[in-house]
């Protein structure tokens, strides 16, 4: 699976590399906060969690974009002894595709897939008494999927707020984490 999402994501990238070459495309990027409500096992075991992402678009028509994201995310475990803390963090990688729903004008709904890895770590540290201080890590490399659903609304001549709710799935080893998440972003016009 992962091999099969390795090879989608490259073929993705040299799509943008080879469209962006013909120079016909508008260029964006996009920043802003994200908060994700853990589902599932993943929400018994995290609480809410918070970061920040980028996302670079890139217009191949006038409904079509095709995106890059990046960020830090981070969870914190929820249920713990005193004295001990235990979180689960990571960089997001993914490359997608937005959808408009509607032409260019005020509001606009899309669509929006990504796929791509999660380069998470989790990691734990305390102190457990009759044994002292600890502290230890583990650091993984996921499969991402990402679908979510947004609006852009208008914000200055080149400018737009984007906002989106997404449903953020991790396939870990044995399960997936999903998570219920929702991002606001300020989105630039680059050229």
């Amino acid at each position: 699976m992962k091999k099969l999402a390795l090879v989608a994501m490259v073929m993705a990238l040299v799509c943008m590399v080879s469209v962006s070459a013909s120079a016909q495309g508008k260029m964006a990027v996009s920043v802003g906060p994200d908060v994700l409500l853990p589902m599932g096992t993943f929400g018994d075991a995290y609480g809410v969690g918070f970061g920040g992402t980028a996302q670079f678009e890139y217009s191949v028509m006038p409904m079509l974009v095709l995106t890059g994201k990046a960020g830090y995310l981070t969870w914190s475990a929820k249920s713990l002894p005193s004295g001990v803390s235990a979180s689960y963090g990571g960089v997001p990688f993914l490359v997608g595709a937005k959808y408009f729903f509607m032409p260019e004008g005020k509001v606009r709904a899309y669509g929006h897939f990504e796929l791509g890895f999660m380069f998470g770590s989790v990691s734990s540290s305390g102190n457990v008494q009759g044994y002292g201080n600890y502290s230890v890590s583990a650091s993984s490399t996921d499969f991402a999927i990402n679908p979510a659903v947004g609006v852009e609304i208008p914000a200055g001549a080149k400018g737009a707020i984007d906002i989106s709710a997404r449903y953020f799935m991790i396939m870990t080893t044995g399960n997936s984490s999903g998570n219920l998440g929702f991002r606001a972003a300020y989105k630039m016009a680059i050229n």
